[in-house]
C-alpha cells in the first residue's frame, strides 16, 4: 500500500481577508507621517480655508463610499468563486447552457480569480484608510480648540483612533460579513452577476497577486507550508470530526457514525477492492446445456451467471435466471449464446461512486472487472457496492462466518480479508502495493501457491496455511513471533 503523502499546510485565501489590525496600524502610521501637513492655509483667508476643507471633505466622503462598495463587491466575488462546486456548474449547464459555460470558465480559473479579487479588496480597503485619514487633522484641531488639548502627535493619534473605530466597524460589516454571507448562500448568482468585476480584477491584479504569493511562498516554505489560492478541501475532515463528537456525546449511534464514514470512503474505494475474484466466481461455458446452468443457479442461489468462451478469463456475457426460465416456459430454443445479455466491463481502478452511477444508468446489476491486459479479474455486483456503505448484507443463501477468530495459538483468518482490516484487528503493519487481501499478501511472500501446513514469517508474525484448494489459500493461522524467533521460511 502506498504511503500517504505528508501533510503540507496550505495558506490560501482564508488568510487574505480583511485585517482590522492592519487597517488600524496603517491608519495611525499615516496620521503620524502626515502630521506636519494639517492645514491648507498658505495664502488663504480663514473663510477660504473652511470652504476648501468643506469641499474636500465632501469629495473624500464620496471616495470612501465608492471604495467601500468596491471592496464589498470584490469580497463578494472572491467568496462566491471560493464556494463554487462542480455540481453548481453541472446544474447551470443543464438548465441554462450559456450561463453554464460562463460559470464553468470561472470555475476552471478560480485560483487566479480568487487571488485577483482578494488583492482588489485589500487595495480598496487601503484606499478607504487614505480617505479616512483626511479627517484626522481637522478633528485634531477641533479637539485642541474646543477641549483645550495641547497640540502634538498625541492629539493627532487620538483623532486617528476616534476616526478608525467607526471605519473598522463599518468595514467589518459592509466589506466582510455581509458580502461573504450573501455569496456563500448564492454562489452561482454572485459569480455570474459579478463576472465583469472578476474579469476586471484578473486583468488589473493577477500580476501583483502572483508576485505577492511568490514572495510569501519563500517565507512559508521555510516551515513546510506553501501559499496557494486553491481552496483546501477541509469539509470532509470537519464533518468527520463533528460525527466523532456527536457519537461521544450520544447524539448519534455508532452504527450511524460508521455509515457516515463509509460515505466519505466510498469514492476512494475502487472495483478491485470489493470484487469477487475470478477463482471464486460461479461461471459456466457458453456451450453448456441449459439444464447445467439451471442446476448451477439452483445450487449457488445466484440469479445471474457469467458465461465464458474458452476459459473463465474470457467472459462474454451474462445469463439471467428469469430469461432462461421464460425461454423454458415459452418452449423456445435454449441457446445460451442467444439468451445471454452483453457483459458490462470495467477496469480494476474504477471508483465505486462512478461505477454505481454507470450501473444505474445501464440498469446493470453485475459488472465484469478486467485487468490491464483485458483478462477477467473478477465481478462486482450492486450488492457488493451497497455493502461498502451499509455493511454485509446476508440473504438466505449466504453462510455467515466471522473473518477472524481468536484461538489459543493465534488468529484464524479468512484469506479474503482485507489487509487493512487485518492490520486494524491485530495492530500489525503489513503493507503491499500488489495485493489487497491477506491471502494475496501471503502468496506474495511465498512467491508461489503455498501448500497446506506451510509457514512463513514476516513483519513479526508467522503465517501458517490452514486451508487451500491448490489454486488459492482459504484460511490462515496468524500468530505473533516471540522476540527470540527470527523471520524464517518452513516448508
Amino acid at each position: 500500500m502506498k504511503e500517504p503523502p505528508k501533510h503540507r499546510r496550505d495558506f490560501g485565501p482564508k488568510r487574505i481577508e480583511t485585517s482590522l489590525g492592519m487597517m488600524l496600524a496603517m491608519f495611525l502610521s499615516l496620521c503620524w507621517l502626515l502630521s506636519g501637513h494639517t492645514r491648507p492655509d498658505d495664502g488663504l483667508t480663514q473663510l477660504q480655508i473652511e470652504y476648501v476643507e468643506l469641499s474636500n471633505a465632501g469629495v473624500v466622503a464620496m471616495g470612501m463610499l465608492f471604495f467601500l462598495i468596491l471592496a464589498a463587491l470584490f469580497m463578494a466575488a472572491m467568496s462566491g468563486v471560493e464556494v463554487l462546486k462542480p455540481m453548481h456548474v453541472r446544474h447551470m449547464k443543464d438548465t441554462e447552457p450559456s450561463k453554464g459555460a460562463k460559470l464553468e470558465a470561472i470555475y476552471e480559473h478560480r485560483s487566479r480569480y480568487i487571488a485577483a479579487c482578494a488583492f482588489g479588496s485589500q487595495a480598496s480597503q487601503l484606499a478607504i484608510v487614505f480617505c479616512a485619514l483626511y479627517y484626522a487633522p481637522s478633528l485634531a484641531r477641533l479637539l485642541q480648540t474646543n477641549l483645550g488639548w495641547h497640540g502634538g502627535y498625541g492629539t493627532l493619534l487620538t483623532s486617528g483612533i476616534i476616526i478608525a473605530a467607526p471605519v473598522v466597524v463599518v468595514s467589518l460589516i459592509v466589506v466582510d460579513l455581509v458580502p461573504k454571507s450573501y455569496a456563500c448562500l448564492h454562489p452561482i448568482n454572485t459569480s455570474l452577476r459579478l463576472r465583469w468585476l472578476i474579469l476586471l480584477a484578473a486583468v488589473l491584479f493577477s500580476a501583483p497577486a502572483a508576485l505577492t504569493t511568490w514572495i510569501a511562498g519563500l517565507v512559508t516554505s521555510r516551515f513546510g507550508g506553501r501559499v496557494s489560492f486553491e481552496i483546501a478541501n477541509q469539509a470532509e475532515e470537519e464533518i468527520k470530526t463533528l460525527v466523532e463528537t456527536a457519537e461521544e456525546t450520544g447524539e448519534i449511534e455508532s452504527g450511524e457514525k460508521e455509515l457516515l464514514h463509509s460515505v466519505f470512503e466510498f469514492s476512494d474505494t475502487v472495483a478491485r477492492e470489493v470484487m469477487t475474484p475470478r477463482v471464486d466466481v460461479d461461471s459456466a461455458p457458453v456451450r453448456s446445456d441449459a439444464s447445467e446452468v439451471m442446476a448451477l443457479i439452483q445450487s449457488t442461489g445466484h440469479s445471474r451467471i457469467p458465461l465464458y468462451e474458452d476459459t473463465d478469463d474470457q467472459i462474454i456475457g451474462i445469463i439471467h435466471a428469469k430469461d432462461l426460465l421464460m425461454a423454458m416456459l415459452e418452449g423456445k430454443t435454449l441457446d445460451l449464446r442467444r439468451l445471454m445479455r452483453p457483459a458490462f466491463f470495467v477496469p480494476e481502478n474504477k471508483p465505486l461512486n462512478e461505477l454505481l452511477a454507470e450501473m444505474k444508468a445501464r440498469r446493470s446489476h453485475l459488472a465484469v472487472v478486467q485487468d490491464e491486459y483485458g483478462g477477467t479479474s473478477g465481478i462486482v455486483t450492486i450488492e457488493d457496492i451497497v455493502e461498502e456503505l451499509v455493511g454485509d448484507i446476508v440473504d438466505e443463501y449466504d453462510v455467515e462466518e466471522p473473518e477472524i477468530v481468536p484461538s489459543a495459538s493465534g488468529y484464524l483468518v479468512d484469506a479474503k480479508m482485507n489487509l487493512d482490516d487485518v492490520n486494524h484487528a491485530l495492530g500489525s503493519s503489513f503493507e503491499s502495493e500488489e495485493f489487497d487481501s491477506v491471502g494475496g499478501y501471503v502468496f506474495g511472500l511465498f512467491g508461489r501457491q503455498p501448500k497446506e501446513g506451510e509457514e512463513i514469517s514476516d513483519a513479526g508474525y508467522r503465517f501458517q496455511v490452514v486451508e487451500t484448494d491448490g489454486r488459492r489459500v482459504h484460511k490462515l493461522l496468524i500468530s505473533r513471533l516471540d522476540a527470540s524467533e527470527s523471520p524464517a521460511y518452513a516448508g
